[in-house]
């Protein structure tokens, strides 16, 4: 389901929006660093008078192909020109420095960098318009670039053909042992990366599963079901449905479902969800345990929090309590959680590179950085200690991230369990690409064996 609609706009239509369209590029590349594309696209296609619907889509659309083929078109665009072998060999080299490629990628014109990314496009059956080639043969350059490129094994050229930076071809080869994967599942995981997955919803009772499914088939999306799980396609958004205003589905992928499912919330628990978010996860947990007992859910930013007790509010539930934490130090939960020993759950679903999202947040390869994932492995390690503080005996620690880079996943589990001999790893593995098509995502959990032990380990319950 990774076809698109047309946004209904003719071809003389879209190459009328292609001045504004290169507009929308420059001032995107002007930014220092790549910025989130979501929230850099809500701002300035608000600000583009003058436009319909159809047309302000059209151009958002555009821009994130060019964000998410971008490593690729400025690869195309430096070896265009160059003996065929020698271009092959540039473009299989990669992207090895995101600021530095950042800066070059900065210098392609417009045209030029459309050039390439309408080329790659097609190649998966998009209609952008036509545009002139950026230097003569350049047709022909691509040609030969894209026999070398898509019809390669070698894991580095498959990267770079998905638009993804090549350094990430060693925490791949990682990867793979890892997660048991075979050859055509590390292939089919790298080319998806071409591709934004599914709108994912989940639906919060099954009673409501076909009210949701045949609103959403009347207002034009296609759906398959998978459960409570809903995979939608269509032309339009879908926070104007009655199904979304009256709280019955919630807009969550497949892979972030999976670590809800992962933490086997039942009724009368309490669950603390440290790192809540806007609080798709507290949502799902509060609907597994019937609206009972407790789901504390806490975040550091206050933004998030206020978009947390707005879905709290429209769903109806009772049993979520969202508070700020900013993971220094273990929160004082009150008289009932120290009674209670501690909670049931504990879920941290830490800060990441995001890597597991860039299906459906491709500027997040154009940041990628594997010199930054120390820092971020070092803050997950501290969140998920102090987590521990307030499992109790029996209960279940869950480390999750967005990410499918070993050094923030198995690693940091690792190190976690070498430091808490009072836990136990019951299981670890990625959830959803390549099994399915959706974001990637990690999840680990541990069970706290007993109530102290030695090597410094903090066997104290929640107060």
């Amino acid at each position: 389901m990774n076809g698109r609609r047309p946004h209904g706009l003719s071809q003389r239509d879209r190459a009328e929006l292609l001045p504004v369209l290169w507009d929308l590029w420059t001032r995107y590349a002007a930014e220092p660093a790549p910025p989130h594309l979501d929230r850099w696209l809500a701002r300035e296609l608000s600000g583009l008078d003058g436009l319909k619907r159809t047309q302000r889509l059209w151009l958002g659309a555009q821009l994130t192909h060019a964000v998410r083929f971008a490593w690729l078109a400025l690869l195309c665009h430096e070896a265009s020109g160059r003996p065929p072998r020698a271009a092959l060999a540039h473009a299989r080299a990669g992207v090895s420095d995101s600021a530095g490629a950042w800066q070059r990628l900065q210098a392609v014109p417009p045209p030029a960098l459309f050039f390439w990314v309408f080329l790659r496009r097609r190649e998966d059956g998009g209609q952008p318009p036509r545009l002139d080639e950026p230097r003569p043969g350049a047709v022909n350059d691509w040609h030969r670039l894209r026999a070398g490129l898509a019809g390669e094994t070698d894991l580095g050229a498959r990267l770079v053909w998905a638009g993804l930076p090549v350094t990430l071809r060693e925490p791949l080869q990682r990867r793979r042992p890892l997660s048991g994967w075979t050859e055509s599942e590390l292939q089919l995981f790298v080319d998806r990366q071409a591709q934004r997955p599914p709108l994912w919803l989940r639906v919060r009772r099954l009673e409501d599963r076909q009210t949701v499914i045949d609103e959403l088939r009347a207002a034009g999306f296609r759906v398959e079901v998978h459960d409570l799980a809903l995979a939608a396609d269509g032309d339009r958004g879908i926070y104007d449905l009655a199904c979304h205003r009256e709280g019955l589905v919630e807009i969550q992928d497949l892979a972030s479902q999976a670590i809800g499912q992962t933490v086997q919330a039942e009724k009368g628990q309490f669950i603390w969800d440290c790192c809540a978010g806007g609080g798709g996860k507290s949502l799902q947990l509060a609907a597994a345990m019937g609206n009972t007992g407790a789901v504390y859910a806490t975040d550091a930013s206050v933004e998030r929090l206020a978009d947390l007790r707005r879905r709290v509010k429209r769903a109806g539930f009772t049993c979520v309590r969202a508070h700020a934490w900013d993971g220094a130090v273990l929160p004082d939960f009150g008289r009932t959680v120290a009674r209670r020993g501690g909670f049931d759950r504990v879920l941290v679903d830490a800060p990441c590179s995001g890597s597991g999202t860039w299906r459906r947040n491709p500027d997040g390869r154009l940041r990628a950085d594997l010199e930054d994932l120390a820092p971020l492995a070092a803050l997950q390690g501290r969140l998920l200690a102090v987590a521990a503080g307030a499992v109790k005996p029996g209960g279940r620690l869950i480390y999750a991230t967005c990410s499918w880079l070993p050094a923030e996943d198995e690693e940091v589990v690792a190190a976690f369990l070498a430091a808490r001999t009072d836990f136990a790893l019951c299981e670890q593995r990625l959830r959803g690409n390549p099994a399915q098509d959706a974001d990637t995502v990690f999840c680990a959990v541990l069970e706290r064996t007993r109530a102290s032990g030695m090597n410094g380990e903090d066997g104290r319950a929640a107060n």
